[in-house]
């Protein structure tokens, strides 16, 4: 029980950050997160133009409302809040990679963006599944 909220724990925190560093960059920088990221070099989000400060500086504070909440999450550990948050990361992860998926981009990071884009899923459901191992023990 100890080690799995350890994991379930570090898992949150993980997941956080994974959402929280360029939703944190798109709400305090959205030109330099629209031009730079994931790195200057590569850019990805100048292969879907037009830009729009707007839309991207809200897609950045909406974000960061969930990783507060996901934060939350993982230091209080409450069961059905940890649920809800998991599949509410889920609810916007898949969908985003099923829409990378097809619209694919010659020149980009597919093997890196899927990658990106992925663990977070796999990520969401591991702590799922250890959370409800957790309840059903306890």
């Amino acid at each position: 029980h100890v080690l799995a909220s350890r994991c379930l724990r570090a898992g949150l925190v993980l997941l956080a950050l994974i959402e929280g560093i360029p939703t944190l960059w798109a709400a305090v920088a959205p030109l330099s997160f629209y031009r730079d990221f994931p790195t200057p070099d590569r850019a990805w989000l100048t292969l879907f133009p037009p830009y729009n400060e707007h839309m991207t500086h809200d897609f950045g504070l909406i974000a960061l409302q969930f990783v507060v909440v996901l934060g939350y999450a993982a230091v209080s550990l409450e069961r059905r809040l940890v649920r809800v948050v998991l599949i509410a990361s889920l609810v916007f992860d898949v969908p985003h990679w099923i829409y990378h998926q097809r619209h694919l981009v010659d020149g980009s990071d597919v093997h890196l963006q899927f990658v990106s884009q992925v663990f977070p899923i796999v990520l969401a459901v591991v702590l799922l599944v250890v959370n409800e191992r957790r309840e059903a023990v306890s």
